[in-house]
């Protein structure tokens, strides 16, 4: 299985899936710097978040 990235913010609508970790982290980053609010980044295949590099 390819690895898969759920991005969701706690504080809004904003989600994504993307099939790219390095994508999947840019775009948690930059919800969190642009608009202060708390995101997630889920594996899909893990069972818990991963925790950011």
């Amino acid at each position: 299985m390819e690895r898969v990235y759920h991005v969701t913010c706690h504080e809004c609508t904003f989600e994504g899936v993307f099939e790219d970790h390095r994508t999947a982290l840019d775009e948690w980053n930059e919800h969190e710097r642009d608009d202060d609010h708390r995101v997630s980044v889920l594996e899909i295949d893990r069972p818990s978040p991963r925790n950011p590099v």
